[in-house]
């Protein structure tokens, strides 16, 4: 009986010892650790094969804890450590998979990027500078807006002059019919500004226009007969070099220009003449000067311009041809020949325009503008021939013939805007010979080709921007620029 019990109770005793070795104890919760990335994680370690006659496990379970007790009488795995003091004989503790590699440290804020670099053996590679979307500075949002509150064909006008020569309202010498002269000029100009920056302006412009005589002068071949005057195609390169700042900023300014122009024959003086085109360019200097400032009513400032252009005519000869004409004339020798020479005479194949041009407020908007030019013309020089005569032939030479004429021109013009939509300008002008037909050196400041003039000029940009509300930056009204009226 008492055998019986105690086997019994041993195998009580074993069961409970061999329920307890098979329910393993929760392990401690580590705390949680930063993600690494996906590529840089540590693979997982390889799980301790499962003792004889153990269920598998299943597919995707969680491997058990390292530490964790295993059934009594499992061989232990390869690799495991010993158990240690206090724990029961044939438990088999886990060996601990080696630690990965530490993951990468995170890189540094990048810095705003410099300068471009070369790489050298000394440097670690080149970051490529980050692109910035949206980032437009405060100078960028001015420039936007000036563009668009600015007209980029600002400067385009209409102009209707009425000249008369000085004899005709009593002005002058004795009274000529021939030359008493009054006429209608009508010019439009229109004005595109290719390049506009704050400091470089490239312009195209045209002048296209038609003149009518209202008297019966020698002018025009028939009474009042409207005539196509020369298109002159404009390019014009601005360029500021200086201005001052401090407490007379913008009082003195320094600009420089270059122009060029392309006359086309399209008058019928001058297409009737063989003349095919003139070509013409020269540069600028204007000079803005202080004289009470800005802030005053009147006589603010001075702006001085210098100019110098050289122009060459390319014709179908040096003398007025018509192919069309072909007038029948006698030679010396007898014989009648088709003759296409209008005159004896030599253009004008090269000339050197030199002006200077002054401009001063008066008082608020009313201004005065006075230019002085000097137009010299060089003609063709006609080298030595013979005139076949009854007989023989003649010798001449034509090399006695002048070659040099210079010109003399003389301006001054007042000038008031009427609401920046409208320029008056009332002026008077001098352009001559300097030498007259008697052989007289002429006056500079009047001649028997003296005019007054009146332009009116419709600022053609203001009044489209007046109505539509755009570009409400114009720049100063255009006026009839004395330098202008010179022959280029």
């Amino acid at each position: 009986m008492t055998f019986r019990s105690l086997l019994v109770a041993a195998g009580v005793l074993g069961s409970i010892s061999v329920a307890s070795a098979q329910t393993p104890p929760e392990p401690p919760k580590a705390p949680p650790a930063d993600p690494a990335p996906p590529a840089e994680q540590a693979p997982p370690a390889d799980a301790a094969p499962a003792p004889p006659g153990a269920p598998a496990a299943a597919p995707g379970a969680p491997a058990a804890a390292p530490g964790a007790p295993v059934a009594p009488g499992a061989p232990a795995a390869p690799g495991a450590a010993a158990a240690g003091p206090g724990v029961p004989a044939g438990t088999v503790v886990a060996q601990p998979a080696e630690p990965g590699p530490p993951p990468p440290e995170p890189a540094p804020p990048a810095a705003p990027p410099p300068a471009m670099r070369t790489p050298g053996p000394d440097m670690g590679p080149v970051s490529t500078p980050a692109v910035r979307w949206n980032q437009a500075t405060a100078a960028d949002t001015l420039l936007e807006e000036e563009e668009e509150t600015t007209l980029r064909w600002r400067g385009t006008t209409f102009t209707w002059n009425q000249g008369g020569s000085t004899t005709l309202f009593g002005v002058g010498g004795e009274y000529t019919p021939a030359i008493q002269v009054y006429g209608w000029d009508f010019t439009l100009r229109p004005n595109y500004f290719v390049l506009d920056r704050p400091k470089d302006k490239v312009s195209v412009s045209a002048d296209i226009g038609w003149v009518v005589e209202l008297t019966n002068s020698d002018i025009t071949t028939d009474y009042r007969e409207p005539q196509l005057k020369d298109v002159a195609l404009n390019t014009r390169y601005s360029r500021e070099l200086w201005e001052s700042g401090g407490a007379n900023r913008g009082e003195y300014k320094t600009d420089a220009a270059m122009r060029l122009r392309v006359t086309l024959p399209t008058s019928p003086a001058s297409w009737n003449s063989g003349k095919y085109f003139t070509l013409a360019l020269g540069p600028q200097l204007i000079q803005k000067v202080k004289l009470l400032g800005s802030k005053a009513d009147g006589l603010n400032h001075v702006t001085a311009t210098l100019g110098v252009t050289y122009a060459h005519l390319f014709a179908e000869s040096y003398t007025p041809v018509n192919d069309a004409l072909r007038r029948p004339r006698q030679a010396p020798s007898g014989e009648v020949a088709l003759d296409e020479q209008l005159t004896g005479w030599s253009f004008a194949m090269d000339r050197l325009t030199t002006s200077l041009e002054l401009n001063l407020p008066l008082y608020k908007d009313l201004s005065m503008a006075t230019s002085f030019g000097l137009l010299s013309d060089f003609k063709h020089e006609f080298g030595a021939g013979c005139v076949e005569i009854l007989g023989g032939c003649a010798p001449y030479d034509g090399s006695g013939g002048t070659t040099y004429v210079p010109q003399t021109a003389f301006n001054v013009s007042l000038s008031y805007p009427v609401y920046e939509v409208v320029g008056l300008t009332l002026g008077y002008n001098n352009m001559t010979r300097q030498i007259g037909p008697d052989g007289r050196r002429r006056n500079f400041f009047y001649s028997p080709d003296a005019q007054f003039y009146l332009d009116i000029t419709a600022n053609l940009d203001v009044i489209y921007s007046k109505v539509t509300g755009r570009g409400e930056k114009p720049e100063e009204p255009a006026t009839a620029s004395a330098a202008g009226r010179l022959e280029l």
